[in-house]
């Protein structure tokens, strides 16, 4: 070629050329069609099973996700999110796909049929096919589907061990009805924006009943999402309620010195390594990892007096050792 120009022009077309790729299609999960003889129709179920599913023998944690089409992939994302900084173990997701207008029927005038459906089709089938751990069943819903939720938590207490309800409605005319017990071993956890009129007046009195009268053994959470809207209140009620649900799996960890006193201090940090060792199966001593935040909570807050407790807990010398072992010299600095 006898024209420069022209040669590098040519080499820099195909400099800037996109390399070749493969692709293929990105599956997440598995789409299940039940017959429901309850419901009369086929219902669409999404599955999706953990990672290290298969190569392992654990019962894992089922999350029943309402209106799958909408918040079903939300519940994977946070699972793989959750597994990776380990904040909780692996869980199955099953989103129960409702269509546009029958969800307010099936929540509404037909919800007894539904909870039969959930009751004597869809759990079992789960069940019978995969590993679960059945002391462990998540319900989750927005909206009308919060409002079935609660609903499930009044007529079949048993069914669902956590009951998570995003804007929940309508629920004011059911809210008495928690009267009726006065044991409920069960999660809790319920969550609005600012701006639900409607939904924020049951939801005071929700507050009000579960403060003036203290139901044994029901833990729960109420949360004021002050910059979410209505249409996006699902997304972070699942996170905060599975942060909830799951909030003894993770390694003690506290960076607040004054939140660690106004919890119980060492006495507190003792007590969540023995019920996460109870409920999860680790180590019922404190971390090495929970022995350096400690102590970096009262360096952070300057506090000498909590600093120098710490320190005489664990043992300099040892605690010393163990940060160098563990690769976390920097701990030592």
């Amino acid at each position: 070629m006898n024209n420069p120009l022209c040669f590098a022009v040519i080499l820099l077309f195909f400099a800037l050329s996109p390399l070749a790729a493969q692709t293929e299609d990105n599956i997440v999960g598995i789409n299940h069609w039940v017959d429901s003889k309850i419901l009369e129709e086929k219902r669409n179920i999404q599955i999706y099973l953990p990672d290290g599913y298969e190569s392992s023998q654990v019962d894992f944690p089922v999350l029943y996700v309402l209106d799958g089409q909408r918040f079903f992939l939300h519940g994977v994302s946070l699972q793989g999110s959750f597994r990776q900084y380990e904040l909780t173990p692996g869980f199955i997701v099953v989103g129960i796909t409702n269509s546009y207008p029958d969800r307010f029927s099936h929540f509404g005038q037909g919800k007894e049929k539904f909870i039969a459906f959930l009751k004597e089709e869809l759990i079992p089938y789960i069940e019978e096919n995969y590993r679960v751990n059945q002391s462990e069943r998540i319900l989750f819903g927005w909206e009308y589907g919060a409002g079935f939720t609660f609903h499930n938590l009044l007529a079949q207490p048993d069914l669902f061990d956590a009951y998570m309800m995003a804007s929940p409605y309508p629920i004011m005319d059911q809210i008495q009805h928690l009267d009726q017990f006065e044991n409920l071993n069960k999660v809790l956890v319920y969550a609005v924006s600012p701006d639900e009129y409607e939904i924020n007046l049951a939801v005071d009195k929700l507050d009000s009943l579960l403060l003036s009268r203290k139901i044994e053994k029901l833990n729960y959470m109420g949360l004021g999402l002050e910059n979410e809207e209505h249409r996006s209140t699902g997304y972070a009620t699942l996170y905060h309620g599975l942060r909830y649900f799951f909030r003894f799996y993770p390694e003690f960890q506290e960076d607040n010195l004054d939140r660690l006193v106004e919890k119980g201090g060492l006495d507190f940090a003792q007590f969540y390594t023995e019920e996460r060792a109870r409920r999860y199966g680790f180590a019922p001593d404190l971390s090495i990892w929970s022995k350096y935040t400690l102590i970096r909570s009262a360096i952070r807050a300057d506090n000498f007096t909590h600093f120098q407790k710490f320190i005489q807990e664990f043992t300099l010398e040892s605690l010393i050792s163990e940060l160098i072992a563990n690769q976390r010299s920097y701990g030592v600095n």
